[in-house]
């Protein structure tokens, strides 16, 4: 089917080590192929505020429309959590949403529509939020034309089924660029490979959390002598870029694993630009972000979906009180739900719970 060669081939592109703007660009032309549109906006975005930092865009109305929705109305609350913000009210679960879903079909109850949209002489919009575990890196809106029909439910799977990829590619764009600035304390590490599977060159920062990761004999370079966990996410590159089943073709090749120091990792794999000499490929390490050590406890520990959403928010410093109005429960159950995270997790306090899920995990020597 056309819909799985697109797709596969925006595997490829998420997976080539291409610049984010080049990355944008390369992916929302494949997608016109499957996904019809008038114009788009393809960004990338700070995981940690949600704002745009790189957007490569087209008939979107003129530079005044477009500096209005980057300066105003993307900071703005729109109907039924169209826009998803602040970062913590983001839905991972559902990245990819329709303005004509959001607004009940009643275009111009939001502002996006009748102050970005209309004037552009655009109808309907799909928006895709690429995410990384809990941490999102890019976003993608498409638009149509008035007259043109709006987005159907095949349309919205195949980009469903594009965004994370899309995000893990953005994500790798910024670990090879500071890889690239500094090679000390917590930078991230590259291991570069070729066809072979053999290590051709690799930074300082990337053989330390290698031997963080297992034994390394003298000839690790030659030999292909890698820790378990370098190898497993090769292979999922592998089978996501030549897929083989359906759950092949949902593979990310990334992997978050804890070290013999007690230090947990992400190890990220990545096509490299092509040399003279064959193929290359790039293993990006880095020490795992807060959130997502924290994330990998919660599960180690056992807890519900709905302790999860509870313990984002106490992380947050958000009071009962408030806990109880963003997830539309009682402050009674708020405590229920904080009492069974307690009992599970082994703690007394809300400051004990966030120092063993989050501080434990990142700095085991710190806390003994």
């Amino acid at each position: 089917m056309l819909e799985d060669r697109v797709f596969d081939e925006v595997k490829r592109l998420c997976y080539a080590g291409l610049e984010d703007d080049v990355l944008l660009r390369e992916v929302a032309a494949r997608l016109r192929r499957v996904v019809p549109f008038d114009a788009y906006c393809a960004s990338k975005t700070d995981p940690l505020s949600a704002m745009i930092t790189r957007s490569v865009h087209e008939n979107l109305g003129g530079a005044r429309i477009v500096s209005l929705f980057f300066r105003h109305l993307y900071f703005e609350d729109d109907v039924g959590g169209y826009n998803w913000l602040p970062a913590s009210e983001r839905p991972v679960e559902r990245p990819v949403r329709l303005i004509s879903e959001a607004t009940g079909g009643r275009l111009e109850r939001s502002m996006r529509y009748r102050e970005l949209l209309r004037p552009a002489g655009l109808t309907y919009e799909l928006r895709a939020f690429s995410a990384v575990g809990r941490e999102f890196w890019g976003n993608l809106n498409l638009a149509r034309e008035r007259g043109r029909p709006d987005f159907d439910a095949r349309e919205v799977s195949l980009v469903r089924r594009v965004a994370p990829h899309l995000g893990t590619g953005l994500r790798a764009s910024t670990l090879r660029v500071r890889a690239a600035e500094a090679d000390h304390g917590d930078a991230p590490g590259i291991v570069v490979l070729d066809d072979r599977g053999l290590v051709t060159h690799h930074t300082a920062a990337a053989e330390r959390m290698l031997r963080d990761l297992g034994e390394l004999g003298p000839g690790w370079r030659e030999d292909g002598g890698l820790p378990a966990p370098v190898c497993m996410v090769l292979g999922a590159l592998g089978r996501s870029l030549s897929p083989r089943s359906e759950r092949d073709r949902s593979t990310v090749p990334r992997l978050c694993v804890r070290g013999r120091s007690g230090r947990w990792l992400t190890l990220q794999a990545v096509r490299g630009e092509p040399q003279s000499d064959g193929g290359v490929t790039m293993v990006v390490i880095e020490p795992a972000g807060v959130g997502e050590v924290a994330w990998i406890r919660a599960s180690a520990y056992g807890l519900t979906r709905r302790e999860r959403e509870v313990v984002d928010l106490v992380v947050q410093g958000v009071s009962t009180k408030g806990i109880s109005r963003r997830l539309y429960i009682s402050e009674y159950t708020v405590q229920n739900h904080l009492s069974s995270v307690f009992e599970k997790v082994g703690v007394h306090s809300r400051r004990e719970l966030v120092k063993r899920l989050f501080f434990e995990g990142l700095c085991p020597s710190f806390f003994g």
